[in-house]
């Protein structure tokens, strides 16, 4: 897909006729579309924009682990990005890690148990979900 042209801004020369009222209009209207023009040329976030959120969560053995889900639309996907030991030393993954994970009755992330990582109360990780709603 091809990215958007180049927006243009109205000015009040393009309208001599119309100069009283027109600049009340046209200054939302550029900084609308300048913003919109930011956004759609690689400027989409998941928190902001999207129907899904970016989370970090420690896992430590013990489950399930509960996390807040602040959106309205309930979870379809927790994919894992990241992940990284708590003490931030360093380690060599063997095989790709997931997480089983439900959406519970009181509407929270929850996360039942992980694959490809063994958490353990003196070898936490963190894993940074990429979650998608719908």
């Amino acid at each position: 897909m091809a990215k958007l042209p180049p927006s243009q801004k109205i000015s009040l020369e393009d309208f001599p006729d119309q100069t009283e009222w027109i600049g009340r209009l046209i200054e939302p209207i550029n900084t609308f579309v300048e913003r919109l023009s930011s956004v759609l040329n690689k400027g989409i976030s998941i928190n902001d924009n999207m129907a899904g959120a970016i989370l970090t969560v420690e896992l430590n053995g013990s489950w399930p682990v509960k996390v807040a889900w602040n959106l309205s639309q309930r979870p379809l996907t927790a994919i894992v990005g990241n992940v990284y030991l708590s003490t931030g030393a360093t380690f060599t993954l063997t095989t790709a890690v997931q997480v089983q994970w439900q959406f519970n009755q009181s509407g929270q992330l929850q996360i039942d148990g992980v694959t490809g990582i063994t958490p353990t109360s003196s070898a936490k990780y963190k894993v940074v979900l990429e979650c998608k709603a719908g």
